[in-house]
């Protein structure tokens, strides 16, 4: 008897990288809105490159953009960007 069925949705039953994509696009604007001062081009270009560099699923990766870019992290843009992809995210998943 079959108890659970597990799908791996990445790339099976959506485009991950589409939505990685859209997700951080709006992450950005997020944080442009809270007062991010970077242009928004530089900023998306920078965290993908750390995706690149430390791992596409990596947790952190607005801190660690942040404070590549700034030296420090303003915790009001990080929530910004956070809640911005997070329903980004929740909304290609619908």
């Amino acid at each position: 008897m079959i108890k659970a069925v597990i799908f791996d949705i990445d790339n099976t039953l959506m485009d991950f990288m589409r939505m990685k994509r859209a997700a951080v696009d709006a992450a950005v604007d997020a944080m442009l809105d809270a007062g991010l001062s970077m242009k928004k081009e530089k900023m998306y270009e920078s965290i993908f490159e750390t995706y690149w560099k430390d791992g596409i699923e990596d947790q952190n990766i607005f801190d660690k953009v942040l404070v590549k870019e700034f030296g420090a992290v303003d915790y009001r843009i990080l929530a910004a960007g956070i809640i911005g992809y997070k329903r980004a995210k929740e909304g290609h998943m619908t």
